[in-house]
């Protein structure tokens, strides 16, 4: 019941990631849901792939963990793009201009 609640919780958050980039990369313009210091810092159009690639690491994670039951084999192959959506989305989160505070 509870890993149900939670997987359905995780579901909901990656979908929101998924509108969220999908707005992004759409408009080419980070919503205003960024403090102003951080949507000064971040390329749109790298901030709407990496939240779409943290919404792919998201439903990746809540279907390992559906299929272990009938395949753990399939569940463990599952890692491997889990890594690189996660590595992919830290990279292209790596803010590429200088924050206009700091001096």
């Amino acid at each position: 019941m509870t890993l149900a609640l939670l997987q359905g919780f995780v579901l909901t958050l990656a979908l929101l990631d998924v509108a969220i980039g999908v707005y992004v990369l759409t408009t080419n313009r980070i919503p205003s849901l960024l403090p102003v210091l951080w949507r000064d810092c971040y390329e749109p159009r790298r901030y709407g792939w990496a939240v779409l690639l943290l919404a792919a690491f998201a439903f990746l994670l809540v279907l390992g963990q559906k299929v272990m039951d009938w395949s753990p084999d399939l569940a463990s192959a599952l890692v491997i793009p889990m890594v690189g959506c996660i590595v992919a989305a830290g990279w292209l989160s790596i803010p590429t201009k200088p924050s206009p505070g700091a001096s």
